[in-house]
C-alpha cells in the first residue's frame, strides 16, 4: 500500500545506519546520491511533495534536483545508479513494519527500494536500489526540518 507523509522539508535518515540521504558535494545533475554522517547543509535536506498518483517527489533543497534512478548510469550497480535529475521522478512510501515510524522508499518505475550499500555507516556510503522487502536496512525516517537560509 502506498501512503503519504505531509508535504514539507525533511532530513531522511536510514534507520539501520543512522546516516542521512545526501547529494554528494552538491554535485550538479546527475549528482551522486550517498549517505552522510550529517553536515547540517542543504544537501542533507529534501523537499517531499505528494503527487496526484498517490506517490511523492523528493527534491534536494541544496541543489533543486530530483531524486531519481538512471538505468543507463552503471557506475553504482549493473542495474543503474541513484542520482539526481532535472525531471520529476516517481517514488512511493510504504510503511516499514521492521522499524516503527519508518518508511520504505520505493521506485515506482522499478519496484525496488532504496538502501545503503552493505549497510555502511561510512560517510559518503553509496545509496542503491535493492529488492523491495520489509527489512530495517530499507527503513527511512523522515525528520521534519526547516531549511536554514545560506545552507545551499
Amino acid at each position: 500500500m502506498s501512503i503519504t507523509i505531509p508535504t514539507g522539508s525533511y532530513i531522511i535518515m536510514n534507520a539501520t545506519t543512522h546516516t542521512y540521504l545526501n547529494v554528494l558535494d552538491f554535485q550538479a545533475v546527475p549528482g551522486d546520491i550517498v549517505n552522510s554522517v550529517g553536515n547540517r547543509l542543504g544537501n542533507d535536506i529534501w523537499n517531499v511533495a505528494n503527487t496526484e498518483s498517490c506517490g511523492v517527489t523528493i527534491q534536494s533543497f541544496g541543489t533543486g534536483a530530483f531524486l531519481s534512478f538512471d538505468k543507463s548510469n552503471k557506475i553504482d550497480t549493473f542495474a543503474g545508479s541513484v542520482v539526481t535529475s532535472h525531471f520529476i521522478y516517481p517514488w512511493s512510501l510504504q510503511q516499514n513494519t521492521a522499524v516503527p515510524y519508518a518508511w520504505t522508499i520505493v521506485d515506482k518505475n522499478t519496484g525496488k527500494a532504496l538502501a545503503v550499500h552493505n549497510d555502511s555507516i561510512a560517510n559518503a556510503a553509496q545509496v542503491i536500489e535493492v529488492e523491495n522487502f520489509n527489512h530495517s536496512s530499507r527503513a527511512w525516517l523522515f525528520i521534519a526540518k526547516e531549511p536554514i537560509p545560506g545552507t545551499n
